[in-house]
Formats: structure tokens, C-alpha cells, sequence
């Protein structure tokens, strides 16, 4: 069940409501599915214990060498060595050999202090690699401290780069009110023009790419999935990551709720490339890094916040971003930029279920929109706190 609070989308909803922490906003979309197969696990819960299977998952990262080990024994083998060198030469050079030496008075040992330099080889550990971004699966375990996860999101393949446009986009006029029908063809046209756009740029940075089918349906008669029914919401799309698809209710959306019909079609283009986010992000290993580093934080509940609006604003901007990399006609008209931008559109009627201030949000949504496909600007992980209040 959804988190006190929850609703759909509106200017009068937050983007994230109350939720769980390391929980997405509930009228944005449901969690990714992290873990009981073949079953669910509704996204307000964390997983169960036992639902990953046993201990181990993931990579642990190898184990250092004993550098100054190796040092030290390299140099007693040397030594070694020319002690036998020098003896086999002295035998070589006495008669061929048939002459015995005699008795030799044996030197005393130089005592010599090793320098700061040579006491630093012999002691140093190599410096340890920094973290790199990898595939992983919602079952892996993630290890590291959170600073190392920190930097890890900071370094994601989106969030580097320009994702390129495509020159084909056609979205069909729809009217404001709408059946479903109407919906399901203009979501169906919307999504082709998003998935040329992320194709090219999960292929460009060797990223999955899995776009979900769109099944528009009636409230309250929730399709068969293998998703439990109680994760669904009248005001909310549901992205099942068991199945692949997102399930779409019929007046969900900031499109359902515009009264100029030619504000409709483009402003469901954004509402849909905010909800794809769900799936790329369960799918590149974003999301599970993200509930790594929440878990990690939960000793330090102000950082763990800060991260999670890090997060929820990154996916604002490149959803806005994504949008902008359709041709002009189809792309969000200035109106609903206008109106997507501003902080009247993001204040909450309830302030106190709003954790994301509305500038934050306006501020994330223009970043995207003014990218020119640039994923540098949606990087909400390296600026400072103050722009991810």
C-alpha cells in the first residue's frame, strides 16, 4: 500500500510525497522489483530477509598483495646471489681453481640507515583503485563505504556524455478528454520517439536497454501481472520490472490534465519520460546502487535524505533532458515548460508532505530542458547541497 500521503500527479501534488526513505515518490512510480522470484515485493517495503538468497553475491574486491613482503624478500635473494657470484668468480681466478686459498679475515658488515624514500617503498600499500560504475543486478551486494557509492552514481554513464535526437517523431492530436483508446495511441507514439533516443544512448555507453511495453487500463480494473494488485494506484502509473511493462491508468499523468488540447500530447511525452526512468534505472544498476547507498547512510539520516533528493532530482532532469532530444514539433511546447519550470507547479496544497523544495524541482526540470542532451548538467551529485535542497 502506498505511503500516507500519496496521490497522483498536479501542481497541487509533490513530486515525491511522504514515502519511505530510499523509496521513489509514489504518484511517479512505483520501485523496481528487488528481489522475491518469481513474486513481488511491494515497493514500500525493503526486501525480506532471505529474499536475495545466500551470502555472497556480488564481487568482493581482491585481495591486497603484501607489497612490502615481496620487497623484502626480493632483496635477501639478491643479496643472496651475489654472495654465490662472488665466491664462484674468486675460484675461477685462484690457479684455475687448484690452489686453495687461504684463511681471510671476514669484514665487518656496513651498518647504513635506509633513507625515508627506500623506508616508503619498503613499507607503502599501493593506493587502493577507485570505485567504478558496473551492471549490477538488484540481488548484488554493493560494497564499499557509502562514499564510495556516492561516487560511484556520481560517475554513471548518464551522467557524462550527450545523448543524441532522432529526427522522427510523430505524436497524434489527442483531445482533452480522452478515452483510452486515444491515450494508449498517443503513449504508444510518444514511447517509439523515446526509445530511438535511449537506444542510441545505452549503445553509445555499452548500457542495457529494455523499453517497456505500455498497457493503458481503467481504474479500478487492475490488469493481471505478476506485480501484486495493491502496489497499483488510480493516480499513478505502475512500472512491473517483472514483466516489462508499465501499466497505465487512465487519467494519470500531468496530460490528463490539461485543458488546451494541443498541450496534451507533448506534456504526456514528458510525463512518459519521466516514468521511463523507473525501468532504466532498474535495468543499468542505478536503482540498486541508489538503495545501496540508503541503506549504508541510515546512521546519518541528513546525509541520506540529501541523497535521496539528489537522486529524485537527477531523474527530473533527465526526463526533461530526454524529452528535449525529440524533433521541435513534438518536443514539450513552451507553455508546458513554462508551466513545468515554475514553482507554483511543484508547491504542494500540503507543504508539510513536500521533501524536495519546488525551486529545486523548477531549477532540475529547466536544467534538463536547456541540456541540449548534455548529461553533465543532470549531475545532481556534485553540486553543492544548497541546489538540492
Amino acid at each position: 500500500m502506498s505511503a500516507p500521503g500519496s496521490g497522483g500527479y498536479g501542481p497541487q501534488q509533490p513530486y515525491d510525497q511522504t514515502h519511505q526513505r530510499g523509496t521513489p515518490p509514489q504518484h511517479y512510480g512505483h520501485a523496481p522489483e528487488y528481489g522475491r522470484a518469481p513474486g513481488d515485493v511491494h515497493p514500500q517495503q525493503g526486501p525480506a530477509p532471505g529474499d536475495y538468497g545466500a551470502p555472497g553475491y556480488g564481487q568482493a574486491p581482491p585481495p591486497k598483495k603484501p607489497w612490502a613482503l615481496i620487497t623484502v624478500a626480493s632483496g635477501c635473494i639478491l643479496a643472496l646471489l651475489l654472495g654465490i657470484g662472488g665466491g664462484i668468480t674468486y675460484l675461477a681466478l685462484s690457479d684455475g681453481g687448484e690452489q686453495t686459498a687461504g684463511p681471510t679475515a671476514t669484514p665487518e658488515p656496513e651498518t647504513t640507515t635506509p633513507s625515508p624514500a627506500t623506508e616508503t617503498l619498503a613499507t607503502e600499500a599501493p593506493a587502493a583503485e577507485a570505485p567504478t560504475y558496473r551492471i549490477i543486478s538488484p540481488i548484488d551486494e554493493v560494497e564499499g563505504s557509502a562514499d564510495d557509492v556516492w561516487a560511484i552514481l556520481a560517475a554513471s554513464p548518464l551522467t557524462e556524455g550527450t545523448m543524441e535526437a532522432t529526427g522522427t517523431c510523430e505524436l497524434p492530436a489527442t483531445p482533452v478528454d480522452h478515452d483510452a483508446e486515444q491515450l494508449q495511441a498517443l503513449l504508444d507514439a510518444a514511447g517509439a520517439c523515446l526509445n530511438r533516443v535511449w537506444a542510441t544512448a545505452s549503445s553509445d555507453r555499452n548500457l542495457p536497454w529494455i523499453p517497456p511495453r505500455i498497457q493503458v487500463y481503467t481504474w479500478p480494473d487492475i490488469p493481471e501481472s505478476p506485480c501484486e494488485p495493491d502496489t497499483f494506484e488510480q493516480t499513478s502509473p505502475r512500472q512491473c520490472n517483472l514483466d516489462g511493462v508499465l501499466y497505465w491508468p487512465l487519467g494519470a499523468g500531468y496530460g490528463a490534465q490539461q485543458e488546451d488540447p494541443a498541450k496534451v500530447p507533448t506534456m504526456y511525452l514528458w510525463d512518459l519520460s519521466l516514468n521511463y526512468l523507473n525501468g532504466i534505472t532498474w535495468n543499468t544498476g542505478m536503482w540498486p546502487y541508489y538503495r545501496a547507498l540508503d541503506a549504508k547512510l541510515e546512521d546519518d539520516p541528513d546525509r541520506q535524505a540529501e541523497a535521496n533528493r539528489r537522486y529524485w532530482l537527477q531523474h527530473l532532469c533527465l526526463a526533461s533532458a530526454v524529452s528535449m532530444r525529440v524533433p521541435e514539433a513534438s518536443q514539450p511546447s513552451q507553455q508546458v515548460r513554462d508551466t513545468l519550470t515554475s514553482v507554483e507547479h511543484w508547491t504542494p496544497a500540503d507543504a508539510s508532505t513536500s521533501t524536495i523544495a519546488p525551486e529545486s524541482r523548477g531549477h532540475w526540470v529547466r536544467q534538463g530542458f536547456e541540456a541540449g542532451g548534455d548529461l553533465t548538467r543532470c549531475n545532481t551529485w556534485l553540486v553543492p547541497a544548497e541546489q538540492v535542497a
